[in-house]
């Protein structure tokens, strides 16, 4: 089986790109959704957290969102700490779904692959890539905050992606066909399904 890592900078467009590879019938694991389950059902994750900040972190057996935010923002130390938590767990909870899957090539998506252990158990990463001022134009439009606000969300990842080589380029400019290219580049990874 094939393990494809997706990932890319905040608005690059690589939820975008992983919708079509479910339409090319290639299974696609979210991280971000799932983690954001994990944090609430898996209890390592519910213990670890409840002893470093205690049990208001969890309200009604929820993780309260915004408390955690307000701890983790700007203090790059908790920040690690709390992805020591949660990326071992997530990256086992992939193991185990794509175990459990029927195709030849199986993705995950993640903005975290350069940042933690999954970039060792992919045989193949992928990043999507947009120019700069599409991203901005994007996430100001998704999340209607600022500009600086924006070039703030952009700076805090781009470090992640500076020193970074993917095995392949997929360039969401709103030019080039995504389709075509996911197409281009599952054909050389064998995928040849009938589109």
């Amino acid at each position: 089986m094939i393990k494809i890592g997706l990932t890319g900078i905040i608005g690059s467009g690589k939820s975008t790109v992983s919708k079509i590879f479910e339409t090319l019938q290639i299974p696609v694991y979210y991280s971000d959704l799932r983690a954001s389950e994990l944090i609430n059902s898996n209890q390592h994750i519910v213990n670890s957290l409840k002893n470093k900040y205690g049990e208001t972190i969890y309200t009604n057996g929820t993780l309260n969102k915004p408390l955690l935010a307000s701890i983790i923002f700007n203090n790059n130390d908790e920040r690690k700490f709390v992805n020591s938590v949660v990326h071992p767990i997530v990256i086992n909870d992939f193991k185990f779904w794509s175990g459990n899957q029927k195709a030849n090539i199986v993705a995950i998506e993640s903005a975290l692959i350069y940042e933690t252990s999954l970039k060792n158990i992919l045989n193949y990463i992928i990043e999507v890539k947009s120019p700069h001022e599409l991203l901005l134009k994007r996430i100001i439009k998704r999340d209607n905050i600022s500009r600086a606000e924006a070039l703030k969300k952009i700076n805090s990842q781009k470090a992640l992606y500076t020193n970074e080589k993917p095995d392949f380029v997929i360039v969401n400019d709103e030019k080039q066909s995504l389709i075509l290219q996911t197409q281009i580049l599952l054909t050389k990874l064998g995928h040849n399904e009938a589109w």
